[in-house]
C-alpha cells in the first residue's frame, strides 16, 4: 500500500469522522426545530405540514415572555458581573507579579471544572445557612460563579500574546498605569472581552443546571421555566420555545462573527 493511498484513507476517515460529530452536535436541534412546525396538538417527527400556529402561542403566553425577560436581565447583569471581575482578574494572573499565580488561575478556573448542578447546589445550601432565599440576586451570583472562568480564559490568552513592550513604552512616555490600561491595553483586548460577553451572554441566559436551584420561583428564567413546562406538556410549543432559544444564540453568534470574528478570538 502506497503512502498516497494511506493519505487518502486517513483524510476520508477523518472527514467522516467529522460528519458524524457534526451530525450528532447538529442533528437533535434540527429535528426540534423541525418539530416545532408540526401543525397538530402533539409532538410528531417528521411533521405532517408546516405551521407557524405554536409560535404565536409562544408570543402570547405572559408567564412565557414573563421568564424571557427574567432571563435576559439576569444574563446581562452577568455578563457585567463577570466581565467587571474576569478581566481585572485576568490581567493580574498574566501580568500580576506576586507569589500563588498558580494557585490564583487554579482558583479562578475551578467552577469550569466542576458540573453546574454542583455549584448550583452548593449556593443554594450557603443561602440556606445564612436565611438567603433563592432570588434573581442568587441567581445573578450563582450564574456569574459559573461563568466567570469563560472570561478569565479567553481574556487571558488574549493578554499572553500582547507584547508587555507596549505597556513600558507608554510608561516612558509619561502615561500612568491607568491611562497605559485604558488607552494602551484595553482597545487590544477589546476583542477578547466582546467575545467572552457574548459568550457568557448565552451561558447566563441558556443555563438550567444551576438557575434550577437558585432562581426565584415567582419569576424563574426561561430555561427553568421551560423545563417545569415539559413535565407537563406533550405540545409542539415546547419545540417551538427551544427553536427560539437556539436561534437567539446563533443570531449572537453572527454578530460576533461579522463583528470581530471568532478567528481573532483569544488572540
Amino acid at each position: 500500500m502506497t503512502q498516497s493511498l494511506v493519505d487518502r484513507i486517513g483524510r476520508a476517515v477523518l472527514i467522516a469522522l467529522a460528519c458524524l460529530s457534526i451530525l450528532l452536535l447538529v442533528g437533535p436541534s434540527l429535528i426540534v426545530i423541525a418539530i416545532s412546525f408540526e401543525p397538530r396538538g402533539y409532538i410528531a417527527f417528521p411533521p405532517s405540514g408546516f405551521s407557524m400556529r405554536w409560535y404565536g402561542e409562544v408570543f402570547q403566553n405572559r408567564q412565557l415572555m414573563d421568564a424571557f425577560l427574567t432571563s435576559l436581565r439576569v444574563a446581562g447583569l452577568v455578563m457585567l458581573v463577570c466581565l467587571a471581575l474576569g478581566i481585572p482578574a485576568a490581567f493580574a494572573a498574566i501580568r500580576g507579579r506576586f507569589g500563588g499565580k498558580s494557585a490564583l488561575n487554579a482558583f479562578l478556573l475551578s467552577p469550569q471544572m466542576m458540573p453546574g448542578m454542583v455549584i448550583g447546589i452548593a449556593t443554594l445550601f450557603f443561602g440556606a445557612y445564612f436565611a438567603w432565599r433563592q432570588s434573581d440576586l442568587m441567581l445573578v451570583v450563582s450564574l456569574s460563579v459559573f461563568c466567570l472562568p469563560f472570561v478569565v480564559r479567553i481574556v487571558m490568552a488574549r493578554l499572553a500574546a500582547l507584547d508587555p513592550g507596549l505597556d513600558e513604552a507608554s510608561a516612558n512616555l509619561g502615561a500612568g498605569r491607568a491611562q497605559t490600561f485604558f488607552r494602551i491595553t484595553l482597545p487590544q483586548l477589546a476583542p477578547s472581552a466582546i467575545a467572552a460577553a457574548a459568550f457568557t451572554f448565552i451561558e447566563a441566559f441558556d443555563n438550567v443546571t444551576v438557575a434550577l436551584f437558585t432562581s426565584d420561583v415567582r419569576a424563574r428564567p426561561l430555561p427553568v421555566e421551560l423545563y417545569y413546562l415539559v413535565q407537563f406538556e406533550s405540545t409542539p410549543m415546547i419545540a417551538a420555545i427551544s427553536a427560539l432559544q437556539i436561534g437567539f444564540s446563533l443570531i449572537v453568534l453572527v454578530i460576533l462573527a461579522r463583528t470581530i470574528g471568532l478567528d481573532r478570538i483569544g488572540r
